[in-house]
């Protein structure tokens, strides 16, 4: 398995929210783990929330890296509404999602604080 191709793929349809081809990327009983929000999903209950997400998306993966059995990524995800940073932890077992665990955050601007100190700038 080309691993980088694995998880360029797996994105493209997270955007697309294709659950025809997502759903063959996880073991049947993955556990797929939002910190976030505090969720907790199976297989199917991921793809709902993933596939019945309002809008219409893009995303774009930034940096991948491998750690064993373990590949993490830093991925962007935008709609015309909304932009998102997401950093994602997948545990592989024979070549497919076994543990999902992720941590999204919504992109915004520097808080105005920040701003009044005249701290940080924009990344080019």
């Amino acid at each position: 398995m080309d691993v980088n191709q694995f998880i360029i793929q797996y994105w493209r349809h997270i955007a697309a929210q294709n659950e025809e081809d997502l759903i063959k990327y996880f073991h049947e009983d993955a556990c797929i783990r939002w910190h976030n929000t505090n969720e907790l999903f199976n297989v199917s209950e991921f793809l709902r929330a993933n596939c019945d997400y309002p809008g219409s998306w893009s995303g774009e993966v930034e940096r991948i890296e491998h750690i064993g059995n373990i590949i993490i990524t830093a991925a962007h995800v935008w709609s015309k509404e909304s932009s998102f940073h997401v950093t994602s932890f997948f545990e592989m077992l024979e070549d497919r999602i076994k543990v999902l665990d992720e941590y999204w955050g919504d992109d915004d601007t520097a808080p105005q604080w920040r701003i009044d100190k005249n701290i940080g700038k924009p990344i080019p």
